[in-house]
């Protein structure tokens, strides 16, 4: 029927590597599927197809290599229209554009676009550097990401540091990014900071926190802390001496 419409997802399918994706296709409104032919393919590829659907079958005589094993469709759910893709075990080399055609529909528009976004997190490393001023100096490093992350430093309450510069990055040859950004931190209550790394695009943060023993800062500011403590004692104590001395 000309009102028939191949319908796919509104906004891109985003999964993290390792995960099962469902690629959303269906035929709005529901037609029965069953007998039709379903081709799901992707552009770039040296063997273009992804999966073929045919008489109620699925067959993977001429399907891409990097595919074997890890697609299906849900048999059963075709006479509902529904003819959308199951990709087990995603990796980073699926992202992509995907069609969705079904070639024997009478309509003029009978294929759909999915856009799969795959992510890697991988968890951020943190190390003591130096010493600089009265502080500490602490490095993050964090490889292997994708799509490209936002690091950035927090204390124990949350609240964002500012680090020592701008952040490092650099992108290897398998287009997977590596971010290092330095901070240095002053002795606090707990000594406890946090390297964040998010990423935006996929909705996903990692985060790793270190605790600074109190021996690692700068001897002199335990000193020049025990010395205020002192001299902040002796005034309280003079003023509350010279007030008795008045009222008496």
């Amino acid at each position: 029927s000309s009102e028939v419409q191949v319908v796919g997802p509104a906004d891109r399918v985003i999964a993290l590597a390792g995960d099962d994706v469902i690629l959303p296709c269906f035929l709005k409104p529901s037609v029965n599927a069953e007998e039709m032919a379903v081709e799901w393919t992707r552009l770039h590829l040296k063997t273009r197809n992804v999966h073929l659907y045919r008489q109620g079958r699925d067959f993977d005589d001429d399907q891409s290599p990097s595919y074997k094993g890890r697609t299906s469709m849900f048999n059963g759910e075709q006479k509902n229209g529904n003819v959308s893709l199951k990709l087990t075990n995603v990796t980073l080399s699926d992202t992509g554009n995907y069609t969705c055609f079904l070639p024997t529909l009478t309509i003029q528009v009978k294929e759909t676009t999915v856009q799969l976004l795959v992510g890697v997190i991988p968890q951020p490393v943190i190390s003591i550097v130096g010493t600089k001023g009265w502080g500490v100096v602490l490095k993050c490093d964090s490889g292997g990401w994708f799509p490209e992350p936002v690091m950035e430093w927090l204390d124990s309450s949350g609240t964002i540091l500012p680090a020592d510069g701008p952040p490092e990055r650099h992108r290897d040859s398998e287009g997977l990014y590596a971010v290092r950004q330095h901070v240095t931190v002053d002795q606090t209550d707990t000594n406890r900071f946090t390297c964040r790394v998010n990423q935006q695009e996929i909705n996903h943060l990692k985060e790793t926190e270190i605790h600074v023993p109190d021996d690692m800062f700068p001897i002199l500011t335990y000193w020049w802390k025990v010395g205020l403590s002192i001299a902040t004692a002796a005034v309280v104590v003079l003023a509350a001496s010279a007030g008795v001395h008045k009222w008496r």
